[in-house]
């Protein structure tokens, strides 16, 4: 009589008292075969094979050049690959004790999918300062976005600053509560208390997104 493995996945494995049976043969051979790692030759091949993928699938991709697994009804690099942005050029220091978002083009937002464990670090480096007065303060920071709802925005937690003079600095933070496969974006900011784009200067920025595999 026919049983299954006797590691808990569920392959069936037929008993020396069962009858030749090539049907559940090829039942055998596609358990194992969606339990180990399948090789497609691109993302597009696999999904014209694999309509209805289940949680846990594992594939190689060779036109891309990856490993990917299905988690949470969405396709994952894996291991989770970082992010990074440049800054290309400064803030216009218009508007004073507001938080205002870098422009894409002055410095790239940095789109990523969250990984299965739902966190990632994110790090900011930057070069900051802000000579309008001995108090003038000057952040470098971020917030982030989800696609399916998720926010965060926290200029304290997450900011680079200065005060009257200039400070090159690194703030790396942990981003948790992500949805696996949602699609972040994190946008970086700036705030100036006082002053303008005449003391007001902000130099070499980089964003560095670091999912978590675990």
């Amino acid at each position: 009589m026919s049983t299954t493995d006797s590691y808990a996945q569920n392959i069936p494995a037929p008993t020396l008292s069962d009858e030749p049976n090539i049907e559940a043969f090829i039942a055998t051979i596609n358990a194992l075969t969606q339990r180990g790692i399948m090789r497609f030759a691109s993302a597009a091949a696999r999904a014209a094979a694999l309509t209805a993928p289940v949680e846990g699938m594992t594939a190689w991709l060779t036109a891309e050049r990856r490993l990917e697994i299905y988690t949470n009804g969405s396709w994952l690099v894996w291991p989770p690959q970082p992010v990074q942005t440049l800054q290309v050029s400064d803030a216009p220091y218009n508007v004073s004790t507001t938080t205002v978002d870098y422009t894409a083009g002055a410095w790239p937002r940095a789109v990523f999918l969250a990984p299965p464990s739902g966190r990632a670090f994110v790090t900011i480096n930057a070069s900051v300062s802000n000579t309008n007065t001995d108090t003038s303060t000057i952040w470098a920071a971020w917030r982030a976005s989800g696609s399916l709802g998720f926010a965060y925005s926290n200029l304290v937690r997450t900011g680079l600053s200065a005060q009257g003079k200039r400070v090159v600095a690194s703030k790396r933070s942990l981003l948790t509560g992500m949805t696996p496969g949602e699609t972040i974006t994190v946008i970086p900011q700036w705030n100036i208390s006082s002053g303008s784009s005449s003391t007001a200067e902000t130099l070499n920025g980089e964003l560095l997104v670091e999912p978590c595999a675990t």
